[in-house]
């Protein structure tokens, strides 16, 4: 019983997250705008709470948090804590779970950077540049993931948003590291 709450569980935070993304894309492509309510906030301490919730949703993979730097930030949390929802469920399901799953909040003085690391297939040098753009997968095979292919395009649209942008570099020895840069005052 417990086992089959875990998956309903997932299928249902899976579900919720596609909606999300949909509405979302809608908004950037046709509306006006992913809308975000900014305020300050300790980074360190949202990550936290967005890595021990993605835990429950994630049971098989390791997920590890590391705060680098302190301080506060003036972002909006829900949106951050979408944006690590959608990069730690892009690890899940390309990364190789027997390793983990690395999520680095960073505060500094030009900024602050929240990371999402993992090991597992390297993302395909002729797929990198679109792979931003709506309904894009990071494999040029077929997938047994379930996705709208909306996830990173909502992390590119909400990190723009922040004033920022999101990068990512993706080799055999390093794993593969997508990064979002938040610069204060563009918000």
């Amino acid at each position: 019983e417990r086992q089959l709450l875990g998956h309903i569980a997932q299928s249902s935070e899976r579900a919720h997250r596609m909606i999300a993304d949909l509405l979302d894309f809608t908004q950037a492509r046709v509306g006006h705008g992913i809308s975000i309510k900014v305020a300050p906030l300790d980074l360190h301490a949202v990550t936290q709470q967005a890595v021990d919730e993605l835990r429950v949703a994630f049971p098989k993979a390791t997920l590890e948090h590391h705060a680098v730097g302190s301080g506060d930030a003036s972002l909006d949390a829900d949106r951050v804590q979408q944006i690590i929802g959608n990069l730690v469920a892009n690890s899940v399901a390309y990364g190789d779970l027997q390793r983990p799953i690395t999520v680095t909040s960073q505060l500094g003085d030009g900024g602050c950077t929240v990371s999402v690391h993992n090991h597992g297939a390297v993302i395909p040098e002729t797929l990198l540049d679109g792979l931003f753009e709506p309904m894009t997968r990071g494999t040029e095979q077929g997938s047994d993931v379930r996705s709208v292919g909306l996830g990173l395009y909502i992390v590119r649209e909400l990190a723009r948003v922040h004033g920022g942008d999101v990068a990512v570099r993706s080799t055999v020895q390093d794993g593969t590291l997508f990064s979002v840069r938040f610069v204060p005052g563009e918000v």
